[in-house]
Parts: structure tokens; sequence; C-alpha cells
């Protein structure tokens, strides 16, 4: 198991600095955002950034790392929206093949669904990605109004015949009413693991099904002990896990101690 959290790539360093502060914290998986996640406007990459996030990310041993699209993307969405989203998801994906980043995470959106599918596919057609660029992840969401992969099955509908893929979030799950051993299930059967490859472990500020979007603190929400079983089952042992909990000196040191735990490992080591 690969584990880390969502970092800044605020700072001197940018991205790179990212994956300095994994280093200092002992993680061995990463997330960022490559531009503000709520903003149209683009991020150029600075000067030494990409040669500094690349060496860094090879002594650490690959470090995966995931990048996270803007909260303003919505695939499903028509006319402008639609197209500002299309180009926003491309410059993500564009940007992770030049870092080495393995990943690009998006919310599907709110809409009809084969248009968001359509949207996806369009992105990943604008990017030019190489043999081996970023896979693209659609991630489940907590549901509420139009919003699409609060249902599994939806997602899974979203995704057949495709090369996108999923990252499931634990705390969008339990707050779109699953528990998250039968999400898991549901995710072996209708979508394949296989297909899983990234895990947003958060737990929920708000109660089973509330489709309340509110992350917390491992075993400080809601979910609680069910997180530790989802964390130790067999069939995600070899996933990577991201943490976007609370940021700071303290939630960190709490969230590590608590996951590390779980894992059985001694403070600082990776899994």
């Amino acid at each position: 198991m690969k584990y880390g959290f969502h970092m800044s790539i605020a700072g001197k360093l940018g991205i790179a600095g990212a994956a300095e502060e994994a280093e200092l914290l002992g993680l061995s998986a990463i997330q960022i955002f490559a531009k503000s996640p709520r903003s149209w406007k683009t991020r150029g990459l600075k000067a030494g950034e990409v040669e500094e996030f690349r060496a860094r990310k090879e002594n650490l041993g690959g470090l995966p790392t995931v990048i996270h699209a803007s909260y303003l993307v919505n695939l499903a969405a028509e006319g402008e929206l639609r197209e500002k989203s299309i180009f926003s998801l491309a410059d993500d994906l564009a940007k992770a093949q030049v870092l080495g980043i393995e990943y690009v995470v998006v919310h599907p959106g709110s809409g009809p669904a084969e248009k968001a599918r359509t949207a996806a596919l369009k992105a990943l057609e604008l990017a030019k990605l190489g043999k081996n660029g970023p896979r693209l992840l659609l991630e489940n969401t907590a549901g509420g109004g139009e919003k699409l992969g609060a249902n599994l099955h939806t997602l899974a509908e979203l995704i057949e015949d495709t090369r996108l893929g999923v990252c499931f979030d634990t705390c969008h799950a339990f707050a779109a009413g699953y528990r998250l051993e039968q999400a898991l299930d549901e995710l072996e059967q209708t979508i394949g693991l296989d297909r899983v490859p990234v895990i947003h472990l958060n737990d929920s500020m708000g109660e089973r099904g509330s489709q309340i979007d509110h992350h917390a603190n491992l075993m400080e929400g809601q979910i609680g002990a069910e997180l530790k079983r989802f964390v130790l089952d067999t069939r995600v042992c070899d996933k990577i896990f991201i943490m976007e909990t609370p940021r700071s000196t303290q939630d960190d040191a709490h969230n590590l101690r608590v996951l590390r735990e779980w894992l059985n490992q001694p403070q600082g080591s990776t899994f």
C-alpha cells in the first residue's frame, strides 16, 4: 500500500515542493492540484520545476502522484462550461504527462451521463497522451441534484468500454448511503478493482446518506471504525491511498498516527 496527503504546491519550489514535503513526512504517494482548483486560469510550469519534481519523485522510489482536476470542471455540462471543462481537464492531463504523474482524478459533474463520458474522452484526445501517459479516473460523489457518480452502477456505465478508471472516495460513498464493505463489493463486481487504482481515504462530517461532502480526520467523523476495516481489506492492499483530510501539523500527525497504527507500522516508516 502507498499513502499520502493532498499537498500544496504553493511556494518557491512549486510542484517539486510537494515532493520535498512528502519526503519529510515519510509519505509514499501524494496528490496535488496543477493549478487553482477554483479558477479557469491555467498555471505554467516554472523553469526547472519539471526536472526538479521528476528527480525528487525518482529519488523517493517513484512516489506515485495524482493530479486532482479543478472543482469548476463539469464534464456533463453544455455550451461554454462544457468547453472550459474539457480544456481544463486536458491541461491537467498534459501537465501530468510532462511531469511523469500517473493519475488525474476528476468529478464527472452534473447532467447527462453520456455527455460526461464523451467530454472525458475528448479531454484525453486533446491532451495527446503517449502510450505510457497518465490514466484518467472518475471519482464517485456524495450525490445530490443531478451529480453523477453517487451510484456506483452509474459510474460503471460511465467508464464501460473506455480507457477510463475510477477513484473511490470513502467519505463520498458514505454520504451517498453506502456501507464501505458494500461499496467495495459493488466496485469489485461492477467495475473491477483493477480499474480502481486510487482511493481517497476520508472520514465524513455528515451522517450516512446525508449527501454532505465534508471530509473529516480519520476516526473524528461519522464513519469511524468502518474505515479501519476497509483499509485492512486485502482487496485494497495494493491501492494508492490519498488522505484529503484537514491539513495542519497537528492534523497530519493525527492522521498518520491512526493510519500507521492500523497498518501496524513504526512511526516514520513506509509500507
